[in-house]
């Protein structure tokens, strides 16, 4: 996660994605160090499913080397939180071990 935060910085809402990556490096961070309650992890996990699903694109065109045009930047974004989502699975998963 922090390595996607990074590589957000050339982006037109670079300081939104750089949040989003650095809550969910602190998610697992804590998974690691000191648990939260299940439910936590949880809410970590649907919230972002629910943005993926409204930040789909209107027609898929893959994600591209290049910026192509705004579907292209919204797969990106949309796999981005799904990407999330499953560190926050994983993160259960840690927590349950």
């Amino acid at each position: 996660m922090l390595g996607f935060a990074a590589v957000q910085y050339n982006d037109p809402d670079a300081w939104f994605w750089i949040a989003v990556y650095l809550v969910y490096a602190m998610v697992i961070f804590s998974a690691i160090i000191r648990p939260l309650n299940t439910i936590w992890y949880l809410v970590a996990m649907i919230v972002p499913l629910i943005f993926a699903y409204f930040q789909w694109p209107e027609s898929w065109e893959g994600i591209g080397e290049t910026m192509m045009n705004e579907n292209t930047e919204r797969a990106r974004e949309s796999l981005g939180l799904i990407i999330c989502a499953l560190s926050s699975w994983l993160s259960v998963k840690l927590k349950s071990e």
